[in-house]
């Protein structure tokens, strides 16, 4: 499963963008677009900037991914009438 990240450039330096992905800070690094500056809406995989995004389609993606936020992941199931 892959996560792709959204979120508002804080701050640029040394080919890395220090990102808010909602109200976290993450590190991503610049290799395969330039033109990013403090203030710009972001999508990062993986830990690198893909693209730069409008600030409605930033949030689109954080409440796909909403479950990131999550510090707990709880997972049930049912086999045989029994459930664990």
């Amino acid at each position: 499963m892959s996560l792709m990240l959204a979120g508002r450039v804080l701050e640029v330096r040394d080919g890395k963008a220090i990102v808010d992905v909602g109200g976290e800070l993450k590190e991503a690094k610049l290799d395969f677009i330039r033109d990013i500056k403090p203030g710009d809406y972001v999508k990062i995989y993986y830990g690198i900037v893909l693209e730069k995004v409008s600030r409605e389609e930033a949030m689109e993606t954080l409440a796909r991914c909403s479950y990131h936020r999550s510090k707990k992941l709880t997972l049930t199931f049912t086999v045989s009438n029994r459930r664990f």
